[in-house]
């Protein structure tokens, strides 16, 4: 049935019917997956030796100029929307029940903040007890919690971005000058649902939350905020934190030259900097950081 969007922060109030939408994230009412693959890459206490079946959706509420997945966020005029598998809810339903029986330690469903009325329908009692392994929402963090309630009891682990302390480096980038106080409350959501974080006897996390954040170059005083904002915000023990180094230049990156870094790649001082204060984060003692090495094209899913 087609309405008026208002469940994230963007508030568009845009008619979303059928498969197009007026929205800033232009979705309408299905879920559009674009690719469904086993990731290995993810933090070693999600996949483990089996990965994480993950199942990519078309579409994004804040479309950050620097977007790995740019091809699939709706920006990439280019991408042949004839691939989409454009999913009702009983439809996706049925996929996510289908992806957690392929032998991956968890099934994960990667830029959902778009789709969460529409997830929450397709995550029926029926389908949630069949699915033995972590549902996993990996997500951009800009949500408004009242829309996250909609997930309770449906999601086991929640993997929001963390990406900005600063508001106008937000608005420059992902133009949601609001990001910084909407992602800490959003973030604050999911933990209030799942509790601090579980891990099972194989090592692996079975409920909680997980917090990323992504080292851009040129930035390194907004990773340091973040790092601060988190450690004052929760408990050890609370949250994993994955401090994440894998930042690429997206093709025909065009931006003002305070932030020609972009253009770039990080830089071992950056990268040592930001490991070293988030090693110092008294209240943040479970998480990874990433190698240097993960900035490379051979991780990055091709669309």
């Amino acid at each position: 049935m087609a309405y008026y969007c208002c469940d994230c922060p963007r508030n568009c109030g845009a008619q979303r019917d059928g498969t197009n939408g007026k929205g800033f994230c232009g979705a309408g009412e299905t879920i559009d997956v674009a690719k469904v693959m086993r990731h290995m890459w993810e933090e070693p206490c999600l996949g483990g030796s089996k990965g994480v079946e993950n199942i990519f959706l078309y579409g994004c509420n804040l479309k950050c100029v620097y977007c790995q997945n740019y091809k699939i966020n709706g920006t990439d005029n280019t991408f042949d929307k004839e691939k989409l598998r454009r999913l009702g809810t009983k439809e996706f339903g049925a996929l996510l029940t289908e992806a957690a029986q392929t032998g991956a330690s968890a099934v994960g469903i990667v830029t959902g903040d778009h789709c969460i009325r529409q997830i929450s329908e397709a995550i029926t009692d029926d389908v949630r007890h069949k699915i033995k392994v972590p549902v996993i929402f990996n997500c951009s963090g800009y949500a408004k919690p009242e829309t996250l309630e909609l997930l309770r009891g449906k999601i086991d682990i929640f993997m929001p971005d963390l990406k900005y302390v600063d508001g106008s480096l937000s608005l420059d980038l992902s133009r949601a000058s609001d990001y910084p106080s909407v992602s800490i409350a959003a973030i604050k959501k999911c933990f209030e649902m799942t509790g601090p974080a579980v891990f099972g006897s194989d090592g692996l996390l079975k409920k909680g939350v997980l917090v990323r954040h992504l080292v851009l170059p040129g930035q390194i005083r907004n990773t340091l905020g973040v790092i601060d904002l988190l450690n004052s915000t929760f408990a050890p023990g609370d949250i994993v934190f994955s401090l994440m180094s894998q930042y690429l230049p997206v093709p025909g990156l065009c931006l003002p030259e305070k932030y020609k870094r972009l253009s770039g790649r990080l830089t071992k001082a950056e990268h040592k900097k930001a490991a070293e204060y988030f090693a110092n984060a008294e209240n943040l003692t479970l998480g990874f950081t990433q190698d240097l090495s993960s900035s490379d094209e051979a991780f990055v899913p091709d669309f």
